[in-house]
């Protein structure tokens, strides 16, 4: 299903877990690898529909039905998943997600990085609330480095993530021939 893209993906996760196992990290290495493993996700994403992960701290619920509000017919175009908060709200607004996830503290984190690392999520749009502390930071971390280690999007405001899903869009008309 995914040609020689899938191919080079996982020779790419091996070298990334060859080079983080190895001990100490030569950082031209990293650098090298993680070239490879970005061209890999730009040559994967003209082959399929990407999947966006939604996701928001509980402070930052409202500002995520807005984005959906006004990106709604954006989003329509991709595989959208999410926490359940999240994916309510998304049928709330007329999508359907393809899946969801617990809430990040009980394990939803995890559960996005899991689909990173499978190779199961092009974009992660995830809303964090900047001005207070969370139980599960360390989950967080966590998921911001897999989105690094795989060169996945990760936009954690409403700007990033207007200008990312632009982008994605504009790429998906072009992939289908209306743009």
């Amino acid at each position: 299903m995914f040609s020689c893209a899938s191919k080079k993906i996982a020779t790419a996760k091996r070298t990334i877990t060859q080079v983080i196992g190895e001990g100490p990290v030569d950082s031209a290495v990293v650098a090298e690898v993680l070239t490879s493993q970005a061209e890999i996700m730009e040559e994967q994403a003209e082959e399929r529909q990407p999947t966006i992960a939604l996701v928001a701290h509980e402070n930052m619920n409202g500002m995520m039905r807005h984005f959906v509000e006004i990106h709604r017919q954006q989003l329509k175009v991709f595989q959208l998943v999410g926490t359940a908060t999240t994916c309510n709200m998304l049928r709330e607004l007329g999508l359907e997600p393809l899946g969801e996830t617990k809430s990040g503290p009980l394990g939803g984190d995890q559960e996005v990085g899991a689909m990173i690392c499978q190779g199961n999520l092009q974009a992660v749009f995830f809303f964090r609330d900047p001005l207070s502390s969370h139980a599960n930071i360390a989950d967080i971390e966590a998921l911001c480095r897999l989105a690094d280690c795989y060169q996945v999007y990760q936009c954690t405001n409403y700007r990033s993530a207007s200008a990312v899903l632009s982008f994605m869009f504009k790429r998906h008309l072009k992939r289908v021939g209306g743009g």
